[in-house]
């Protein structure tokens, strides 16, 4: 593979690199002198934190913040699928009695498969009011905790301040993932690509005898390429530029810890996008060069014929989130991750003439893992699908309280991470009062 193509690949794959990888030789001792280089990383095994973004806004009401109808013809009906008698409850929560649609026009239960599994490690967050209806603003509101433009996402933040020169550090499958300069962000869910990037020097990436080169033409390579780097170096006074050089080395160590990705993989990846999106994530961290991954499945902007076109996809969110738990018990880090999963914003209480519903500010936020109480609710709205407020101290609904807002949520989720007061969170601060600092967690 020439320059030029392994340069487009990587390209393809999200990767930026400023050099070539050294072909051949082993990466990891100085091919001058023989000696085992330092590594420029310590691999990561701490928290993983996964932020699902469901795009197009969801309707919460069809899951975890359950409003039904109370006669069948009734026309103020919040919701037409299920009658308000119907709704079940796992523990804490309650939820709307639906699921995968069938034949006959009604459901074969998925979501009480779903609560029944996972209600233990769920946290629900009614009546959230996202303050928009506006698609980018809502889901940067959701995924950074503000509604003004230039803030990073909690993906960003959480990855660069896990380990920033991490090779991976933010994997991105879509959504609101702005990093504003703090970390380099990856976005691929190409496995073929990034294969070929850990192995450029393979014609074939899953034969390790495919290689362009003989061993003595790749030593010789490597021999130039570091001969060069250390005139480049001797050379240069600006720190700056001097830096620069050492970059033109960091894709070489980040090719070979890609190696480690491909270990982690599956052997068979899954055929579906939604869990391939898990099974890279997941192999990723596990092989120590992710922090933070953000996921994502659009197709909730229903406004017409809601009800056939947003449950089956809420549905499949849920089967999204079943899958990623199963895997992450598969790679043994299941007790290492927190998950989000929120949405631009929530839907209309009522129906339109197409029998959709628009965009309605009013919406809900799941988290479940590391750090957050399980079986737990708090927040809520009221029959019209309106924010009731909450007591800051006692998180209990309360007339005199306040609004609960993305950015509590995202001030919680920071000091979880311990990320609320260090460089990055002084560097871009979540406006909160201290009689508004809500603390969600305990």
């Amino acid at each position: 593979m020439d320059r030029r193509k392994f340069i487009s690949l990587a390209a393809f794959a999200g990767l930026g690199v400023v050099s070539p990888r050294v072909f051949g030789g082993d990466p990891n001792r100085d091919v001058l002198t023989g000696k085992r280089k330092e590594p420029l990383f310590a691999t990561y095994d701490g928290t993983f934190y996964v932020m699902i973004n469901a795009l197009g806004g969801w309707d919460p009401t069809s899951l975890c913040d359950p409003k039904g109808y109370k006669t069948p013809d009734d026309p103020e009906a919040l919701n037409r699928s299920y009658a308000t008698a119907d709704i079940l409850s796992a523990g804490n929560i309650n939820y709307a009695p639906l699921g995968n649609a069938v034949d006959e026009g009604g459901y074969d239960g998925y979501y009480q498969t779903w609560f029944e599994k996972h209600y233990q490690r769920l946290m629900v967050l009614n009546g959230v009011d996202t303050a928009t209806n506006g698609h980018d603003s809502g889901i940067r509101h959701c995924m950074c905790g503000r509604l003004a433009e230039g803030f990073p996402s909690f993906g960003a933040l959480a990855a660069a301040s896990a380990g920033k020169e991490l090779p991976m550090s933010y994997l991105s499958f879509g959504g609101y993932d702005e990093t504003m300069g703090l970390v380099a962000r990856t976005r691929s869910g190409n496995t073929n690509a990034l294969a070929r990037i850990a192995y450029p020097d393979r014609q074939d990436p899953n034969n390790e005898e495919s290689v362009f080169h003989s061993q003595a033409a790749a030593d010789r390579i490597a021999l130039a390429q570091s001969e060069r780097r250390e005139y480049l170096e001797s050379i240069e006074n600006l720190p700056r530029t001097r830096h620069m050089i050492g970059m033109l080395y960091a894709a070489r160590t980040g090719s070979n810890e890609l190696k480690k990705l491909q270990e982690y993989l599956p052997d068979m990846l899954s055929n579906n996008g939604n869990e391939r999106q898990a099974q890279v994530a997941l192999a990723a961290y596990k092989a120590g060069i992710c922090a933070s991954v953000n996921m994502s499945i659009g197709g909730f902007d229903t406004h017409g014929n809601h009800d056939q076109s947003q449950i089956p996809r809420l549905v499949q969110l849920l089967q999204m989130i079943d899958f990623l738990w199963q895997e992450a018990e598969n790679q043994g880090v299941a007790d290492k991750m927190t998950v989000l999963v929120g949405s631009d914003f929530g839907r209309t209480p009522r129906y339109n003439d197409g029998n959709g519903k628009d965009h309605w500010s009013v919406t809900s936020m799941m988290l479940m893992g590391k750090g957050i109480p399980g079986n737990k609710v708090i927040g809520a709205s009221d029959d019209g699908h309106n924010p009731k407020k909450i007591n800051p101290s006692t998180l209990a609904v309360d007339d005199n309280g306040i609004r609960l807002e993305p950015r509590h949520v995202h001030k919680s989720l920071r000091r979880l991470a311990g990320i609320d007061d260090n460089e990055y969170g002084r560097q871009f601060p979540l406006a909160i009062p201290d009689d508004e600092d809500i603390r969600l967690f305990g």
